[in-house]
């Protein structure tokens, strides 16, 4: 996990082969949406799209940039630790593109673990790097969880029958939520609570036969290890409760900036819509993305978004839709991670490279 962005340096074949195959399988995808979709009302309609709307979306997706800038940057301070905008935005954009290039964005986490630790001016322990990088997704989880009842409660009269299942997913999608928002609640208050089950699920007979004895007993030690550091570090939190406020405000500020997107590009298409219904269709949407086994979603990503937006956006526009939203709130942050986190490799490699001159002025 530490040594996750040096794996990338080390290995250029797995940077481009997550890059190239994000890529691919999401334009694929997107253009075959496209041909199955287009006809000759599609070429009358593109005369019609207001091409404000389509810029007012890519300003909006660098605002909720910052906003993810500063909500990092806040979390950072509220466990007393120091971070600048740049680097903050730098964790950021490396972060994404990492989880936009792995399976599940599983890439994300130990990325910023990473950078926390390693790849910012004042480093991180890997204990307090650890509580930055799992308290930001929980915090997003405790928004979501609270808001979208909210939503679903004020706009039930106006949400039509085929969101039943919306409802049916994003319900199961915030218990899955809270379960793990139970474990973090266990890791903080009852730590010992926490090692014991991590003891008994240790010598439980289906893992000792995954895998060799020493190998467990040296994860799950690692395990415990980290829960202890995390329990320490989560008592700086209660100090600053009020950048953890700031930081909830930001992801709220994110996810609200976020969220009006797919709004602005309806508009810009001049369709007609619900704002509950969009609203509710992305909760939805976002909430399952991380479950999506392909690197960054793409290509289950851009059929999802098809069938849930089938509904209100006709059938001709349906492809030019989904390639405009994947393009500004996905492969927009994904190609600046990209340039981002190239400037870091070649960075990392000039500091390595001095290291060795050094050493050799030294013999």
């Amino acid at each position: 996990m530490n040594d996750y962005l040096a794996e990338l340096i080390l290995d250029k074949k797995r940077f481009l082969k997550g890059l190239i195959i994000s890529l691919v399988i999401g334009i694929i995808v997107i253009l075959t949406i496209t041909s199955v979709t287009i006809n000759q009302n599609t070429w009358v309609s593109l005369s019609y799209i207001n091409k404000k709307y389509l810029f007012f979306a890519f300003i909006l997706m660098v605002f909720a940039a910052v906003m993810d800038t500063l909500r990092i940057k806040m979390t950072v301070e509220a466990v007393n630790e120091k971070i600048t905008f740049t680097e903050a935005l730098k964790v950021y954009y490396i972060s994404n593109f990492a989880g936009g290039i792995t399976p599940f964005f599983s890439g994300t986490l130990p990325a910023q673990i990473y950078l926390f630790n390693k790849g910012i001016k004042n480093k991180m322990n890997l204990g307090k790097a650890t509580m930055v990088a799992t308290i930001m997704p929980l915090i997003k989880t405790l928004v979501f969880s609270i808001f979208t009842p909210v939503i679903f409660f004020s706009f039930k009269k106006t949400i039509t029958d085929y969101t039943v299942l919306s409802a049916i997913l994003i319900n199961g999608a915030i218990l899955i939520s809270l379960f793990f928002l139970f474990l973090f609640i266990l890791a903080v208050k009852y730590p010992k609570k926490m090692i014991g089950i991590i003891f008994k699920i240790q010598h439980l007979p289906c893992i000792l036969r995954f895998s060799k004895k020493e190998t467990i007993s040296h994860f799950f030690d690692r395990v415990i290890l980290e829960i202890k550091e995390f329990h320490k570090s989560f008592s700086l939190l209660k100090e600053n409760w009020f950048k953890l406020f700031l930081s909830t405000l930001y992801t709220i500020i994110f996810w609200g900036t976020f969220f009006l997107i797919a709004p602005l590009l309806l508009k810009g298409f001049n369709l007609n819509f619900n704002l509950s219904h969009v609203l509710v269709m992305q909760i939805v949407f976002y909430f399952i993305l991380p479950f999506m086994p392909t690197p960054g979603g793409s290509g289950t990503a851009e059929m999802g978004f098809a069938s849930l937006f089938s509904f209100f956006v006709p059938l001709h526009l349906l492809g030019l839709f989904v390639g405009a939203w994947r393009v500004i709130a996905f492969y927009f942050n994904l190609c600046i991670g990209a340039i981002v986190l190239l400037v870091e490799i070649k960075r990392l490699k000039k500091k390595k490279q001095r290291r060795r001159e050094e050493v050799l002025d030294i013999k």
